[in-house]
């Protein structure tokens, strides 16, 4: 009788260590990577999107990698493709994946944020979401915004479109920037956007363009003159996560991981507005002088944009990009 019941409280003892095993065998880490600067609004996000998904499924282990950590953004690109990273948060995906479609990646089209998100909700903001599933391998979570993109210049400023010929500026490597840049008689050079620092420092690029909030996490302004409010591109995040790890999580763990990811970019956007603004006073507080492009800039300028982009788009594209910048009655 009693080794009966030594028998049974063992085969007890280990089902239960067995069951103790399995969450631990299941557990799942949600590895976080992105090109963006751990400061700013990339920051409230994370920050942000961590606590929540810390709240909501605390079964999930979190990691992040911000700052190129893991490689410049082409490279975590194809790092949350694999499933080598869980979620990705960048900008130029659309360049690999889908440049036909995404309109918002042209520059001075879009004058707001406000008309980037109509578009975003829009028939072709779909079909860019279908398209990331199916050459990326990545599921859309959501989008935060990041704020316009300015210019800074070392040396000299840039008022016109003449004014702008034959000035050296970093660019990444997004083949629709580069020809209208270099359309509008600037010289490219493309770089890693970690280098741009020493590379203004050291003479080998006049200027850069970025998110104002790149421009100060990176410190960028202090090798930098001037700040020209060309605001040629409403910049935003695009929000991604590896398919396979999507559609391995229970239909609960998919509508936690959602519901973090957009709260966490409500908060970026309530940030956005504030702290861009607060960003342009510190770097004219810096010194750096703030410059106002001529009104010819983008009138000037749009005759190059839309030969390039009618190299790119899909037919309907643009005229839809050009229906929700307008205003809304």
């Amino acid at each position: 009788m009693t080794s009966r019941l030594f028998g049974r409280m063992g085969w007890a003892i280990a089902l239960l260590a067995a069951a103790a095993i399995v969450p631990a065998a299941q557990a799942k880490t949600v590895t976080i990577a992105s090109s963006a600067p751990n400061s700013g609004i990339n920051k409230v996000f994370v920050d942000t999107l961590v606590s929540e998904l810390g709240k909501r499924t605390p079964e999930l282990d979190t990691e992040t990698f911000l700052d190129s950590q893991l490689g410049a953004e082409r490279e975590l690109i194809d790092l949350v493709r694999f499933g080598e990273t869980t979620i990705h948060m960048g900008v130029i995906h659309s360049a690999q994946y889908y440049p036909e479609l995404d309109a918002t990646l042209i520059p001075y089209l879009f004058q707001d944020y406000a008309s980037v998100k109509r578009f975003l909700a829009g028939p072709y903001g779909q079909k860019m979401e279908a398209a990331l599933r199916q050459r990326g391998n990545a599921v859309t979570l959501g989008y935060y915004y990041l704020g316009a993109r300015w210019t800074t210049t070392r040396g000299r400023a840039f008022r016109t479109v003449d004014e702008l010929k034959g000035l050296k500026i970093r660019m990444p490597k997004i083949p629709s920037w580069i020809d209208i840049w270099s359309g509008l008689g600037a010289t490219i050079t493309p770089m890693p956007s970690k280098e741009v620092f020493s590379a203004m420092q050291a003479g080998v690029i006049d200027a850069q363009e970025n998110m104002l909030s790149n421009i100060w996490g990176r410190r960028i302004y202090e090798v930098s003159d001037y700040l020209v409010a060309t605001k040629h591109q409403q910049s935003y995040i695009t929000v991604m996560i590896n398919q396979d790890f999507w559609n391995d999580l229970s239909a609960e763990q998919q509508t936690a991981v959602q519901a973090s990811v957009d709260a966490a970019s409500q908060a970026a956007d309530n940030k956005a507005f504030e702290y861009n603004k607060k960003i342009i006073a510190d770097i004219e507080a810096s010194g750096v002088e703030l410059v106002e492009p001529d009104p010819s800039f983008r009138k000037d300028a749009l005759p190059v944009v839309k030969k390039v982009a009618d190299g790119i788009l899909a037919d309907g594209v643009w005229d839809a990009a050009v229906a929700a910048g307008q205003p809304q009655g």
